[in-house]
């Protein structure tokens, strides 16, 4: 059994999740925020620049670097990314105090390095780092880890297509725009066609819709919703669905949350990221590549999901990504560049 310090942002309940999987496992974990403050105008003011709020970057460093000079734990464990805060030197501070208590140092990125300056930085202060994003592993100094599906989206009764109210569904955050854009063409032109689709376009306040509104006429013109859905609606509407549709954020290419919790509610996938062709689960035709010009074929939705190796499933379960994190369990192997 080890104790873990776990460090990441609380939104989405992706850390609650993994500190959860971690204690069923046999660890002891605490949890810290990755930043001082999860506030709109601290998250605001650190997209500009973290350096408009390094003092309260250095006191939360400060904060972090005490609680691990108290504690007695074997593991610092980072989840995050772009929300990453600390400047080299402060967390060659908190690095400085867990080597004294011979802590390891791991790291788990879920958006591309590009986009996380402050982590780029200070990458070389942990003793691991594993990331979803496969262009940032070809050098092989970070190992390549898919995200993972929670126990919500497992089991979820597979039927035919008479069984089921929508033939496509996507419920999920648009503030990002090249996100939006795919996936608001992807349901139009499904729509279009005759399909049953349900959307729900989450947008986390009434502010951040009409200053989206103001910039890009593309969200004109559409319903969002300012309320996150539960895990349990989610899993219903899923279960209700033949496809999830997904898009990846600009310039990534690793897999979204969305596209393993389709693989753990064995739900077809329409996605416009169209690196999935080199992950081991696509060549069940189980995933449909979104094409603007050809669109979907109208089999996909009335064909059979096609069932997979048990092997498959088990490697995307947060079990088998949590076993990764603490360096338990085998490595992940599952992609091949060029497909399969």
């Amino acid at each position: 059994m080890a104790r873990i310090l776990l460090s990441a942002p609380s939104f989405f309940g992706y850390r609650q999740r993994v500190s959860d999987e971690l204690v069923k496992q046999g660890h002891h974990v605490d949890c810290i925020d990755d930043r001082p403050s999860e506030g709109v105008v601290f998250k605001s003011l650190g997209r500009i620049s973290y350096g408009l709020v390094d003092g309260l970057v250095e006191v939360h460093a400060t904060r972090v670097r005490e609680q691990i000079q108290g504690g007695a734990y074997d593991q610092f464990l980072y989840m995050g990314g772009m929300s990453f805060c600390f400047t080299r030197e402060q967390f060659a501070r908190i690095r400085e105090a867990g080597e004294a208590r011979g802590m390891r140092f791991v790291a788990y990125l879920w958006d591309a390095l590009s986009n996380c300056q402050r982590f780029a930085e200070c990458a070389d202060l942990f003793d691991e780092v594993m990331s979803f994003e496969p262009g940032d592993c070809e050098s092989g100094e970070i190992s390549l880890r898919p995200l993972f599906y929670g126990d919500a989206y497992q089991g979820l009764p597979v039927g035919d297509e008479a069984s089921f109210d929508y033939d496509a569904c996507f419920i999920g955050s648009v503030h990002q725009p090249s996100k939006f854009e795919a996936v608001s063409s992807i349901c139009q032109s499904l729509r279009e066609s005759g399909m049953r689709i349900f959307s729900y376009f989450y947008m986390p306040s009434t502010s951040a819709e009409l200053l989206r509104k103001a910039t890009n006429p593309a969200y004109r013109g559409v319903t969002f919703e300012h309320e996150s859905i539960s895990a349990e609606k989610v899993s219903d509407i899923y279960a209700r669905s033949v496809a999830i549709i997904d898009s990846p954020q600009a310039h990534q290419r690793g897999l979204t949350m969305r596209t393993l919790e389709t693989l753990g509610a064995k739900r077809k996938l329409i996605t416009a990221n169209a690196d999935v062709r080199n992950y081991d689960f696509y060549k069940y035709g189980n995933v449909a590549v979104w094409d603007e010009s050809r669109g979907i074929d109208a089999a996909f939705f009335s064909e059979p999901y096609q069932e997979l190796p048990k092997e498959i499933y088990d490697g995307y379960s947060i079990a088998s990504f949590v076993r990764s994190l603490v360096g338990e369990g085998e490595p992940y192997s599952g992609y091949e560049k060029g497909g399969r």
